[in-house]
């Protein structure tokens, strides 16, 4: 977690029913672990345990979605700190090192425990991803409540994008067939050259539009907004906050609109961008106020 001073508020308010529900499904899953484990621990039997654990499941996710109704700005306040996020993960971490015993305790880290063991981790873990994901978009969505200043579809360029992904890929394809016809195997030769003509194809783009990788041509890309306190990320299934103390320098190129950070920079395909200039002149524009008016700590959601 990071703090900048930034004139943003986060409104919160009571959480909304869908992470009232999967905040307490996620609690009923820990408590059903834990008693789970226990209970293997103390002997009980699986018919022991199937006639409890589903009741206790039910109860405590019910506990939780009434918790989580009462506690207005729990999802902000989970989402808008990254340690807050990672403690999401302790409990499926948790089980997963009660796997650590199958080695040094064999008679109580049975076959049994070890199963219901790695299906805890899964259930939980899938759960606390869904919790994490569920807070931090609503922190961003509370730290960014007003209209943006201005938005644009963000198709990546360089590291990352569609067409280096490619060209990581057959240069990996080139070298694994070239491992292969060296341990014998005649097939390799022919997937590297598969590869080679792939390569060669995207470098110097042969073959017309066939391998181009057209932004227009992209179904639900992400899409940034520029908010008073800073940029948002849309993707279809997550949100990030990137807060204007973050952005060091924003430059247009021919091809690119470039926002630049201490690690990572943004770097927006130009041709994705309907008007490139009124974008970058209006991202001018909300940072000089945020400049100008900052004076409150917003806490950054990476």
């Amino acid at each position: 977690m990071a703090t900048h001073d930034r004139s943003a508020s986060v409104a919160v308010g009571e959480p909304d029913v869908g992470f009232q529900a999967g905040f307490g499904f996620y609690l009923g899953l820990v408590v059903t672990g834990i008693v789970a484990i226990a209970g293997l621990v103390a002997g009980a039997t699986t018919a022991t345990l199937l006639g409890v654990l589903p009741s206790t499941v039910t109860a405590v996710a019910i506990v939780g979605h009434i918790v989580a109704s009462r506690a207005h700005g729990l999802p902000e306040r989970i989402g808008g700190s990254r340690w807050r996020r990672l403690a999401c993960y302790v409990p499926p971490a948790a089980f997963a090192g009660t796997l650590l015993g199958y080695g040094f305790a064999p008679s109580v880290v049975t076959e049994r425990f070890a199963v219901v063991a790695i299906v805890l981790v899964l259930l939980t873990g899938v759960a606390a991803y869904g919790v994490d994901r569920m807070a931090r978009n609503r922190y961003v969505t509370a730290v960014a409540a007003d209209e943006p200043a201005a938005t644009w579809s963000y198709h990546r360029v360089g590291f990352g994008s569609g067409e280096s992904v490619v060209t990581a890929f057959t240069t990996l394809l080139i070298l694994a067939g070239v491992l292969g016809a060296w341990y014998g195997n005649a097939r390799g030769l022919v997937w590297s050259m598969y590869g080679l003509v792939m390569l060669l194809s995207i470098r110097f783009n042969w073959g017309g539009t066939w391998n181009s990788f057209d932004p227009s041509d992209r179904w639900n890309p992400p899409e940034i907004r520029a908010h008073e306190a800073g940029l948002v990320i849309d993707r279809a299934h997550a949100k990030k906050f990137v807060p204007w103390a973050d952005v060091e320098d924003v430059r247009l190129t021919d091809a690119e609109l470039v926002l630049e950070r201490r690690w990572l920079n943004l770097r927006c395909d130009r041709s994705a961008i309907d008007d490139p200039d009124s974008v970058r002149e209006a991202i001018d524009r909300v940072r000089s106020r945020a400049e100008t008016h900052g004076s409150r700590a917003v806490e950054t959601a990476d």
